[in-house]
């Protein structure tokens, strides 16, 4: 699979500060569980995810929670270029672990500044690719949701991460609770489904680690 985008690819340190410099950006800190922003305020700011981890997560009007994407060192992320504001429900970025965002003025990111940086022309088109890549995100996304069963759902997640991870054992992004979120279905279904699955010898998970045997003929389909 391709590797990642980050927006911060072919920057070095010293012209990223000095393009940071020209943007005003503002750097804040968040802890865990802390909200960094909520779409439908209008704001016009763009945020850069320096370190740490955060998910878009969307409240339904009954109080349900559903985390819509994982963001994570690199990522951007602004209602300017989010396709999942809705005025049906709320949407907000929600800091997962501690987490380091600077934010900049989604005009300075799509405008050449004066001194006509190379770097800046470099920002922007790393910025185009993530967009596309979130688009790919998406789409996986929706093709997981479709699935009928909560098994089929466990099962193409699980599919996709060791694709992701080339390997049969990897490592959730996710507790199970949040899990259970991310795949909208019951945790305490999912948790039963899950040792069904271990029984059979689908899948092995203790706590974050999961291994997937079942993910060994589709890796050599992929390598070859």
């Amino acid at each position: 699979m391709p590797a990642k985008v980050s927006i911060l690819d072919h920057i070095s340190q010293e012209e990223y500060k000095r393009m940071m410099v020209c943007f005003r950006a503002v750097e804040r800190n968040y802890m865990p569980g802390e909200i960094i922003t909520t779409f439908g305020q209008g704001s016009a700011l763009v945020g850069i995810l320096l370190d740490g981890e955060a998910v878009v997560m969307r409240t339904h009007f009954d109080g349900r929670q559903t985390i819509l994407e994982q963001l994570e060192e690199g990522d951007i992320f602004g209602e300017t270029l989010s396709a999942a504001a809705s005025e049906a429900s709320l949407i907000q970025i929600i800091s997962y672990k501690k987490t380091r965002i600077q934010f900049i003025d989604y005009g300075h990111l799509v405008k050449r500044c004066s001194n006509a940086c190379s770097f800046h022309s470099q920002l922007v088109s790393n910025a185009l690719m993530l967009i596309s890549q979130k688009a790919v995100h998406l789409s996986e996304r929706l093709d997981i949701l479709s699935q009928r069963t909560i098994r089929d759902k466990l099962l193409s997640y699980f599919s996709l991460l060791s694709r992701k991870n080339h390997s049969e054992s990897f490592e959730l992004p996710f507790t199970m609770s949040d899990l259970a979120d991310y795949l909208s279905v019951d945790r305490s279904a999912m948790m039963r489904e899950l040792k069904k699955m271990r029984e059979e010898g689908l899948v092995n998970v203790n706590k974050r680690a999961v291994t997937f045997p079942t993910a060994k003929q589709e890796l050599s389909m992929w390598k070859s």
